[in-house]
């Protein structure tokens, strides 16, 4: 019988009673608070009294103290409750078995009698009963079903009285939030008695932690009397939702994963009275880590049908570890039957859990089993080993059966369902989404280690709000460590019906782990969606190790060595490993081959026949020059080398020509083969081990016309076919195929090192690329040399030391941020083309040809139509065949410039191949490409070696091919086709996109590119933007470039990018096209080329779903491009260049490069950077001219217009000019030297450029960082005009950005970045404290130091004969004209209202023909005048501003002048309750149309001035039903295809406002007419006074007493004063603030200061250690603040809690929101993380959490501001809150000063 939960605390009840007699007493002695829950420490008296008047109560858990009416009083433990009788009947909910013990034992004291036996105890879980009701009598206060929500917010069932009740049972101990046993005796005796008296208080808490470090003060030493010794005890009855409380954890860390199957749960036993009470035997102590084991039944059948094919789903760092079910076959070719099991087997207990298949083949083959390698195999070829304990689920409550327990949710709503689940009961259900980021999370926190892997995997489907049909979701990690945040983790696109998300992750961490958080988000704002059947399991720590592999040559050995080196030959490094390989990504690497036992050999099968047996000829061998075919019905063995050279050899559908494998060497030439059957040599389980050559022969036909077709040259021309037939080649296997230099390589050395071991054998080529700049077939690095000997694990941490029968020519770079990698060529079975008539007869011998451009001081190029004769071999499958080729060597393959003639070429497959694979093969002296995926989806091409190739290499052909797997390939030293470079109109290349061959062509994003390597080529990875499929399928229904990226993660590239400055290492731009004049003839622009459309990746398929691809993709429905944990080095242009907008770069690092990376386009965000412009090493060019000097060293350029950027969690290095003086550091090491030629830059480098060149094409808002820092850089800012011309331009007067925590400037404090141009006038000064970059020239302003300040921009039209030569005549992308005749001269000016700005020298900011403006809002007003006079009819667009910032637009007007102002939308039609136009209303003061919702004026006839507010409205509606002051968040009235109302773009918690195109504002003045179209009069108005009387203006929106802190802000200038901001000198070098006064105390109005004591100018009164029982202290500090006298200093901290702490009850108010912030210093050296965080207490819960996050990153050189949003919550009545500052580690000290807490609605 199994008791209920009132049942269970019956019985823990009456435990208590029974413990009673050795409980109160000691406890008693301990005082009123006694050990407080610390283990290790001493019992402390606590006088809770002292507190009451200083208003800082010591409360909540690891506090000793608690409010209670008005009193600091001591915590007390509830009385004992009365225990009812045991219950009898069934529970409802979800039965356990659980296994019982029938020892009986003797009950210490008396129990109840109303009942001779006691039923066991049901397993822990909610305190509530099943029908949600607590038990009265167990005094608990039950909150059921109430949910917390919030990033830290933690789910609470009931009160503390179940915490007081368990640790109030000797035995029992409440850790990790639930009651568990702490062994089968109490704690420990103390070693000594207390002092203090007994009070006569309720028995308290027990300390929690383990047994052995736990003393307990005041304990007898002795059981007391009439008690055993060792009384057994049940605990594991009180399990509960986490509660994030404060209190130390145990000394001894609980594992975060067990090491051994979980304890049998206790069960009670009764005795031989019925007067006894029951008592515990547990058969063995519970693990320190509870079970996360399922606690779901089984399903009853899969939720998805089993299939062979791949899962494909998107991963962090994709690898062959084992998922549900298999998604490739292990063996060559699938079984006629599905081997994948159910997609969700039922569940097991945790013990024994079912081994899980692959997702793709292992690397090596799979242990042995009764299988056949074709099509009519058994079910059971795939591997069938497993590991030996099945893999813990870590997650607490991952199927949401025990409702929201641990889980918390990341802002908007979730709720338990029951309708609509994956498995089991319940299911979780998200709502009310207002970002891609909100979904549930859960803390893991000291259950996911540093430095290990997890598979992780969640079920989910998208809800009914939005029309999209699917979206993607994702499963994040948040990882906190010594070097900051990152967020990896696998996404997948899901839709309406459950779909599985998975992916490995690994817990990579620079120093110390701080936090781990479990996020699952993804889908659009709005989006609502299921989860269910959440798992996270344990899969390896790394890096992995590998058993030391002998190898035995495949030839004689090359004589090396006489003696096997020592380690002291290799120095003393240091070494680079895996995991030290990158400093802010981790590249994925492919996992370790298991071990296996060969089985399925074809050459061992039965009814073989012999190639050398005449009999099998009928009578006569096949004879040279002979093209014949294999008998019918045969399997056909060639033992030994064929002496002949055959013509086309036919294998019949029916036969198969196999390979022996005795030993021999084979060799095969002939012309060709046709495989309509097999082609066989060794299997996917048992690889070839002999050697085998296959050659073949042909010279190059004299009939191929420019299309690259031949009569000649047909399929089986010089070529292997596979039509409707299978090649399944296998040689030995090597893991890996490739790796990465352990340590740099120096000229004449004759060895290296690996980061990893090598399985490689004696004898065996290598390849080791460039690091070099420079890469092209004249002029390179890259080596071969041959393998002497092997050295496995010569060092610790490096895998194995290679050494060679040559010594090295070049240097080879190995540091901790890049390596050249080295690659196995050699393989025991090789295809090749004849030497004699493969290679090309027309080699360049010049040594290259020049060119009238530079490339960074060459004029180098490769001289034209050279290389253009390579006919080598090639293999294609076709019409139904397969291919399964593993470890081959291709050699001379491929034929320049032939259509389809590729080493290999899986075509028009579709679907029929998604089984097929070509994995660690190498291909080298390729002629034409390397593998060419044409017109077929789901095979994999992975942990290939690509060297010396003539065109594009991995190759996805038409824009259709999706669902590929291209992984852990390598490819270097990649050549145009005919050495022709981007030459996109050449007639002589049938991909006239080889001129700008790379080592990947990826067409279609919707694949897995996944750990790939890109050495050479034009650029590295080459994403050209496909309109329409090309070749055989541009009759196919799809856009390639709006497809959805699937996973593009982990990739690096490097020694790219020489011949285009906008090249990128990774390069998404280009358009291929079929040209208007032939329809047959393919063209490129290699360039920014939008006439042909850019990527626009859509969640709805517009070519399906409305037929036509052209359709609109509404921001709804809207994509992201992503790229993830990437890397470039040695590249001298940018490092990525994208010209698509809508793209994600999350972990991006790069080195030595041009320019970290640009963005030419609309909608960026970038997260994770690193630039390192120049890392010290030296920078090889090659070639005769060239110099490092004349290549730049920039971190990121800001364009010109029509984007949207923001950067977050960016260091830039050693970029920019080393300049002779420098304000910000002056570091002599700073920047890069100009003039070396070691590794220089050009001495326009900059961290940081804006694009100024034009008067055409000029700024909106549209860019913004945050976390920026600078490490040992030159100069930072350059307003960038590449044609270098005096007059600056409208693009240059309007530069802004919005520096959201002050890194990027260096101020520390919110800032907005503007021009600093002379002729933009006092424009962007807005007050005497703006901060002057001469250098820029740029303008830091402050945000905090007005009310409302922000952003804006609009565009005027007033007069189309003026505004319609823009571009034409006037205002030119470039070209100024000259001081005396400007090509876009001032035609008037606008200026900040009020008498500071009416004396500006250049009468303000020139207003051009191109009339758009960008500036300061929040102040009194834009002032309008044109040289004309007032516009007769001015409309108002591309409108730009946030609500919170209001811009007001003054223009002056005669006396008498009348207005009809109407805002007008674009693209809507009146019906219901919408509109489209909105008529404005005239207002009676200036004051009314500000605070207005923008659709009121106000003429102001003593000044004669037109005052209208200017707001952002949605596109398409002007009210549906009524027109208001729409925000950023409010929502679209069409929400299914448009989110929100406004256009916006929001990344990273940063969102920036996009104007609309079609909407406007319109002001029509009736007034007598002069100048055509402007009014005849041009008033002499009067300047207003926008400062009452007494009071100067002192910047664009505040007004003060002259002298005085006396101060009044626009926004009520009427108001009391308030303290105005600091002054500065406006001056650099340094640009570093006057000393700030301390924060001013609060007065408590509607939008004053709560905290008391702010500034610490009053000690530490108010405040007190949160932790000060620990020994933590808090003292004021004179020796440093951030202003005024003094700061905090927190010190003695022993956990991350711990801090300065505030009591803010009664000044914060339920429910309420609230801006926290604080300024913070970290005392220990390095960084922290650091935040505030709300304790917060109800009536119904306990103590319960809401911090600011993201949380701050602080440093121990400068003051950085915390701030956030926090709401307290509630779920009954507020008792208490609290304010505390947590985070940096455990002994780190830090300082605190200015903190604040204001309503969240106040001006910042």
């Amino acid at each position: 019988m199994i008791l209920s939960r009132a049942g269970r605390w019956a019985v823990l009840a009456a435990l208590l009673a029974a413990a009673s007699a050795s409980a109160l007493e000691p406890a008693a002695r301990r005082g009123v608070r006694g050990l407080v829950n610390q283990p290790g420490h001493r019992a402390l008296q606590y006088d809770c009294a002292q507190h009451t008047n200083g208003g800082s109560c010591p409360r909540g858990n690891g506090d000793p103290c608690r409010w209670s009416a008005g009193s600091c009083v001591p915590v007390a433990t509830p009385a004992p409750v009365a225990t009812p009788a045991p219950q009898t009947s069934q529970p409802t909910g979800k039965p356990t078995a659980q296994p019982t013990t029938s020892q009986p034992t003797t009950a210490p004291t008396p129990g109840p009698s109303s009942s001779p036996t006691t039923p066991p105890v049901e397993g822990m879980g909610y305190c509530s009963d099943g029908g949600g009701q607590c038990s009265a009598t167990a005094d608990c206060a039950c909150a059921s079903g109430r949910r917390l929500e919030g990033a830290r917010r933690r789910l609470q069932t009931c009160s503390a009285s179940r915490k007081n009740l368990c640790n109030a049972i000797s035995g029992c101990a409440w850790i990790n939030k639930e009651c568990v046993s702490t062994g089968p005796t109490g704690p420990p005796p103390s070693p000594s008695p207390p002092t203090d008296p007994p009070p006569t208080t309720s028995p308290t808490r027990i300390p929690t932690g383990s047994p052995s470090s736990r003393p307990t003060t005041g304990q007898p030493s002795e059981s007391p009397t009439g008690a055993p010794s060792k009384a057994p005890v049940v605990c594991a009855c009180l399990g509960l939702g986490p509660t994030k409380a404060p209190t130390p954890p145990p000394t001894a860390a609980p594992s975060p994963q067990p090491t051994s199957p979980p304890s049998t749960p206790p069960t009670l036993q009764p005795t031989d009275s019925p007067s006894a009470g029951p008592t515990v035997v547990p058969p063995n102590p519970p693990s320190s880590q509870p079970s996360r084991a399922p606690t779901k039944p089984p399903t009853p059948e899969p939720s998805k049908s089993p299939s062979v094919g791949p899962s494909k789903a998107p991963t962090d760092s994709p690898t062959r570890q084992p998922t549900d079910a298999p998604s490739k076959a292990a063996t060559p070719e699938p079984s006629s039957s599905p081997s994948a099991g159910p997609s969700k087997a039922p569940t097991p207990p945790p013990t024994n859990q079912p081994s899980h298949a692959p997702s793709r083949s292992p690397t090596s083959p799979p242990s042995p089993s009764p299988v056949t390698d074709d099509p009519t195999s058994s079910p059971t070829s795939g591997p069938t080993r497993s590991p030996v304990n099945a893999p813990t689920n870590l997650l607490q409550n991952p199927d949401f059966e025990n409702g929201l327990t641990g889980w918390t949710q990341n802002a908007g709503t979730t709720q338990i369902d029951t309708d609509d689940v994956h498995s089991g009961g319940q299911s979780l259900y998200v709502s009310g989404r207002t970002n891609t980021w909100n979904g549930p999370l859960q803390d893991m926190t000291g259950v996911l280690q540093p430095n290990h892997r997890y598979r992780v995997s969640c079920w989910a489907k998208l809800g009914n709000q939005l029309a999209a049909d699917t979206d993607t979701l994702k499963l994040t990690f948040q990882i906190d460590d010594d070097d900051g945040r990152k967020w990896p983790g696998p996404q997948t696109t899901i839709d309406r019906s459950w779909t599985k998300v998975e992916g490995d992750v690994t817990v990579a961490v620079t120093g110390t782990l701080s936090n781990v958080l479990f996020f699952v988000e993804g889908p659009a704002a709005g989006e609502d969606f299921w989860v269910d059947d959440c798992s996270i399991e344990f899969l390896s720590t790394l890096p992995p190790t590998l058993s030391p592999t002998t190898a035995m040559p495949s030839d004689p050995p090359t004589p090396g060595p006489t003696k096997a080196p020592s380690t002291s030959d290799y120095g003393n490094g240091p070494f680079v490993t895996v995991a030290t390989s990158s400093e802010l990504i981790t590249i994925p690497r492919p996992p370790a081959p298991e071990s296996f036992t060969p089985s399925n050999c074809p050459h061992l099968g039965a009814g073989l026949l012999s190639w050398h047996d005449p009999a099998t000829w009928g009578g006569t061998l096949p004879s040279a020059g002979q093209s014949f075919s294999l008998p019918t019905n045969s399997k056909v063995v060639v033992a030994q080398a064929l002496a002949d050279e055959f013509g086309v050899i036919t294998v019949p559908s029916t036969s198969e020509l196999i390979f022996d494998d005795s030993g021999a060497p084979i060799t095969l030439d002939a012309a060709g083969i046709d495989v309509r059957g097999a082609l066989r040599a060794g299997s996917g389980t048992c690889p070839y081990e002999s050697d085998l050559t296959i050659t073949l022969h042909g010279s190059r036909p004299t009939d191929l016309d420019n299309y690259g077709k031949s009569n000649t040259a047909v399929v089986t021309y010089k070529g292997i076919s596979v039509e409707g037939g299978t090649i399944s080649l296998h040689g030995k296997k090597h893991y890996p195929t490739w790796s990465r230099l352990a340590e740099s390589v120096a000229v004449g050395q004759t060895y290296l090192l690996t980061q990893e071991q090598v399985d490689w054998s004696v004898g065996q080529e290598v390849l080791v690329t460039t690091t070099a700049v420079h890469d092209s077939r004249e002029y390179h690095q890259n080596e071969v040399l041959t393998i002497a000997s092997i050295v496995s694990n010569p060092i610790a941490g490096v895998g194995s030391a290679v050494h060679f029968t040559a010594a090295f020519e070049h240097a080879h770079i190995a540091n901790t941020g890049y390596q050249a990698e080295v690659g196995l060529l050699s393989r025991n079975i090789k295809v090749q083309g004849a030497a004699d008539d493969s290679e090309p007869t027309d080699p360049d011998t010049t040594g290259g040809c020049g060119t009238p451009y530079y490339h960074h001081g060459s004029t180098y190029k490769p001289c034209e139509r050279k290389y253009t004769t390579g006919f080598g071999g090639h293999i294609m499958v076709h019409n139904g065949g397969k291919g399964y080729v593993e470890g081959v060597e291709l050699f001379r393959m491929g034929q320049t410039n032939v259509l389809g003639r590729y080493p290999f070429h899986w075509h028009q497959l579709g679907n029929d191949c998604a089984d097929c694979y070509f994995r660690s093969n190498s291909i080298h002296r390729s002629f034409y490409r390397c593998i060419s995926i044409h017109g077929t989806h789901n095979t994999l091409v992975s942990e290939n070696v690509a060297f010396d190739v003539n065109g594009y290499c991995y190759y996805l052909e038409d824009g259709i091919e999706e669902n590929n797997e291209i992984s852990y390939n390598l490819a270097a030293h990649i050549h145009p086709v005919s050495n022709i470079i981007a030459d996109g109109w050449r007639k002589d290349l049938i991909l006239p996109a080889d001129a700008t061959a790379s080592g990947y062509y990826l067409t279609n994003l919707n694949n897995d590119i996944v750990g790939n390597a890109a050495s050479g080529g034009w650029s590295g990875f080459a994403l050209p933007v496909l309109r329409r499929p090309i070749g055989a399928n541009q009759g196919v229904n799809m856009r390639p470039g709006n497809r959805l990226t699937k996973t593009f993660d982990g990739n690096t590239a490097h020694s790219t990018g020489w011949w285009w400055s906008h090249a990128g290492a990774f390069y998404s731009g280009g358009s291929l096209y079929y040209s208007s004049s032939d329809p047959t003839l393919l063209e490129y622009n290699a360039g920014r080329d939008q006439s042909m459309g850019g990527r626009s990746p859509c969640l709805v398929d517009k070519c399906i779903t409305e037929s036509n691809c052209e359709a609109y993709c509404f921001p709804g429905q809207q994509a992201w491009y992503r790229v993830t944990n990437s890397k470039v080095f040695l590249t001298p242009s940018s490092g990525l260049n994208s010209w698509s907008g809508r793209t994600e770069v999350v972990g991006f690092e790069t080195h030595d490069v041009a320019l970290g990376l640009e963005s030419l386009e609309s909608g960026f965000g970038i997260s994770d950077l690193l630039v390192d412009c120049r890392s010290g090493e030296e920078w090889s060019m090659l070639v005769s001219g060239a110099s490092p000097a004349d290549v730049s060293a920039n971190g990121f350029f800001w364009y010109d217009t029509g984007q949207e950027h923001i950067i977050t969690s960016a260091t830039f290095r050693n970029c920019g000019a080393r300049m002779a003086s420098n304000q910000y550091d002056t570091s002599p090491t700073r920047g890069c030297d100009t003039s070396s030629s070691f590794n220089g830059c050009s001495s326009r480098s900059t961290v940081w450029g804006f694009l100024t060149h034009s008067d055409q094409f000029t700024p909106e808002i549209m860019q913004a960082t945050k976390i920026i820092a600078y490490e040992d850089c030159g100069r930072r800012f350059t307003l960038y005009d590449y044609a270098e011309d005096v007059l600056s331009s409208v693009s240059g007067r309007n530069q802004n950005w919005l520096d959201t925590d002050g890194s990027a400037s260096g101020l520390g404090e919110p800032v907005i970045i503007g021009s600093g141009l002379a002729d933009a006038g006092e424009w962007w000064q807005a007050d005497d404290s703006v901060v002057y970059d001469p250098e820029g020239p740029l303008k830091f302003i402050q945000i905090n130091n007005g009310p409302q300040r922000g952003l804006a921009h609009f565009r005027l039209w007033w007069k189309d004969s003026i505004h319609n030569t823009v571009g034409s005549s006037s205002c030119f992308n470039g070209y100024k004209g000259t001081p005396a005749n400007p090509a876009c001269p001032a035609i008037g000016r606008i200026r900040h209202l009020g008498s500071r700005f009416a004396n500006d020298p250049t009468g303000g900011l020139p207003v051009t023909a191109n009339a758009e403006v960008a500036g300061l809002a929040g102040g009194f007003g834009w002032l309008l005048q044109l040289d004309d006079g007032p516009p007769k009819n001015l409309r108002v667009d591309q409108i730009e501003v946030d609500s919170s910032t209001p811009l007001m637009l003054v223009v002056p007007y005669p006396s008498g002048t009348s207005f009809a102002i109407t805002a007008r939308a674009a693209y809507c039609s009146e019906y219901g309750t919408r509109k489209c136009t909105e008529q404005f209303s005239p207002a009676n003061s200036i004051s009314e149309v500000r605070n207005s919702d923008g659709n009121m004026y106000f003429f102001d006839s003593a000044t004669q001035l037109l005052y209208v507010r200017i707001i952002q409205m949605p596109q398409d509606y002007t009210g549906d039903p009524d027109w208001h002051l729409w925000t950023m968040v409010d929502p679209h009235t069409q929400s299914s295809i448009k989110p929100f109302a406004l256009d916006r773009f929001t990344f990273d918690g940063i969102t920036l406002p996009t104007f609309s195109y079609g909407p406007y504002l319109e002001i029509q003045a009736d007034c007598v007419e002069g100048v055509s179209g402007y009014c005849a009069s041009n008033p002499t108005f009067v300047e207003p006074e926008v400062c009452p009387s007494g009071y100067d203006q002192v910047s664009y929106d505040q007004c003060c007493v002259s002298g005085t802190n006396d101060c009044l802000l626009t926004s009520n200038p009427t108001a009391a004063p308030t303290t105005p901001p600091p002054t500065q000198s406006p001056s650099l070098p340094p640009p570093t603030k006057s000393p700030t006064p301390p924060t001013p105390p609060p007065t408590f109005g509607s939008c004053s200061n709560m905290v008391l004591n702010p500034g610490f100018e009053d000690g530490v009164s108010s405040w007190y250690a949160n932790g000060a029982y620990a020994g933590m202290t808090i003292t004021a500090d004179a020796s440093e603040k951030r202003s005024g006298n003094q700061s905090i200093l927190a010190s003695g901290r022993s956990t991350t809690w711990m801090g300065p702490q505030q009591t803010m009850t009664g000044r914060l108010e339920a429910g309420g929101s609230y801006r926290l912030s604080c300024w913070a210093k970290l005392k220990t050296s390095g960084t922290a993380s650091i935040g505030l965080t709300l304790r917060i207490s109800d009536d119904l819960v306990d103590d319960h959490y809401e911090g600011i996050w993201p949380r701050a990153t602080i440093n121990d050189s400068s003051w950085t501001k915390m701030e956030g949003t926090v709401t307290v919550t509630v779920t009954g009545t507020l008792n208490d809150v609290f304010l505390y500052a947590e985070g940096p580690a455990a002994g780190s000290e830090f300082w605190l000063d200015d903190c604040s807490a204001v309503p969240s609605g106040c001006p910042a």
